[in-house]
């Protein structure tokens, strides 16, 4: 005989042991998630999360058995995260542009409750190569799904805006960085302060950082590079070459698995060269990081200096950023991730934090000048100076992961369109223009 049961709500009875173990889980996800933000996977400790809780260790472990499991579940719980955006953008009753800001909307609200505790707090999906391949296929496989959804919203965007002969796959791509932008200003600023950058960024997107007319001409690359001519009889320049190979390839592999995942041997062997030939110019891996932050910091700088010589304002703004995002989508040189920085002692880190800090406050001018001007508009410079540097530095978050997901695109295949694709709505925003 069959006994009917009625199924009453759970309004939260304290004798339940399922909320209470969900609860429990979800605050260790939480502090988990904001340690490898700012750690990276390898780089955070159990213990230190366990601390962050009040608990101990051994408490972590009765829920997960270790730092893979546990960064596993974090990872997808900011994938259900960002698919819960995405499903409430889908079932906003809107244009296609304003699906596209409806994410915005959403992913901004549910990172507000996050940042006042009413919901874990999503990881940063960085560094997914330091897990298992059996891991990385089950998160990058729903993470796919909602990569695949905002590039379907992108596409019925370019088509309604009459943008067809534009890429979706840029625009996704940048709009994933922005994502990730708001995550990281969470992790940064209280709920009042994040509800301000938040809303910068939705105006951003709904009219541009440009005024009102026309789209300007497409940027063209302008770069000049002797890789081609090595000077095989000047021995300062091919240790010069060498030193460059080996920052590029240190960039990507920090990029790729942190601090902690590195390993120099590995370096020196996807470089086909001998380990006592790397650590004649590598001395440790500290050295290697701070050589590799210094390296991009300079070449941003450079950029920087290249565009003010003869332009200035939102001109400067266009050239600098083109010039950033072209470099590392052709593979010219890749940026390595800011964050790192937090692994290296403080003298280290605070001299780059200087530079970084002066980089930031170059744009945020650059913007001022652009509003007086009147070719920009007005918004806040911290904040927008904050999204230019974020979209510049294009190897943040799971832009990276994100990617590989849309149709086997890769911003390499046409860096030239795909730039200035990847420009158009910070520039120009969603709104149409003539």
């Amino acid at each position: 005989m069959t006994v009917l049961r009625p199924d009453f709500p759970d309004h939260g009875s304290p004798f339940s042991r399922r909320q209470e173990r969900d609860l429990k889980t979800a605050a260790i996800r939480s502090a988990a998630s904001r340690r490898f933000n700012a750690q990276g996977v390898l780089g955070a400790r159990l213990e230190d999360i366990a601390a962050d809780l009040g608990l101990t260790k051994t408490s972590i472990a009765y829920y997960y058995a270790s730092k893979e499991e546990l960064a596993e579940a974090a990872f997808l719980s900011s994938v259900e995260f960002l698919i819960e955006a995405v499903s409430r953008a889908e079932a906003a009753n809107d244009a296609p542009g304003l699906k596209v800001l409806a994410l915005f909307q959403a992913y901004g609200e549910q990172l507000s409750e996050a940042i006042e505790g009413q919901r874990p707090f999503p990881a940063r999906l960085q560094e997914l190569d330091t897990l298992s391949e059996e891991v990385q296929t089950r998160i990058t496989g729903q993470l796919s799904e909602a990569v695949n959804r905002v590039n379907a919203m992108t596409c019925d965007w370019l088509e309604e805006a009459g943008l067809s002969a534009r890429r979706a796959e840029p625009v996704t791509y940048c709009l994933f960085g922005l994502l990730d932008w708001l995550t990281v200003r969470a992790g940064e600023e209280t709920a009042a302060q994040f509800f301000d950058s938040a809303n910068v960024l939705r105006d951003i997107l709904r009219q541009g950082l440009t005024e009102a007319g026309p789209v300007s001409n497409e940027i063209a690359p302008q770069f000049v590079s002797n890789d081609e001519l090595p000077q095989i009889f000047d021995r300062e320049a091919r240790n010069r070459m060498k030193r460059d190979a080996f920052l590029k390839a240190g960039i990507r592999f920090f990029n790729l698995y942190g601090f902690e995942g590195v390993s120099l041997a590995e370096v020196a062997g996807s470089l086909g060269v001998t380990r006592g030939a790397f650590y004649y110019h590598i001395p440790d891996k500290e050295s290697f990081l701070d050589q590799c932050l210094e390296h991009s910091l300079q070449m941003v700088e450079t950029t920087l200096d290249a565009a003010a010589d003869s332009l200035d304002g939102l001109a400067f703004l266009r050239r600098a950023a083109f010039d950033l995002i072209y470099m590392q989508a052709s593979g010219i040189s890749p940026i390595i991730r800011l964050e790192l920085m937090a692994a290296l002692p403080a003298a280290r880190r605070n001299r780059h934090q200087a530079r970084l800090r002066n980089i930031t406050r170059r744009l945020g001018d650059s913007h001022d000048a652009a509003v007086s001007a009147g070719e920009a508009r007005p918004h806040e410079a911290s904040i927008v100076e904050s999204i230019l540097t974020g979209v510049m530095f294009m190897n943040s978050g799971y832009t990276l992961a994100a990617s590989s997901t849309m149709n086997d695109w890769r911003m390499s295949q046409n860096p030239q369109s795909a730039t200035n694709d990847f420009l158009y709505v910070l520039l120009y925003g969603l709104a149409a223009r003539p």
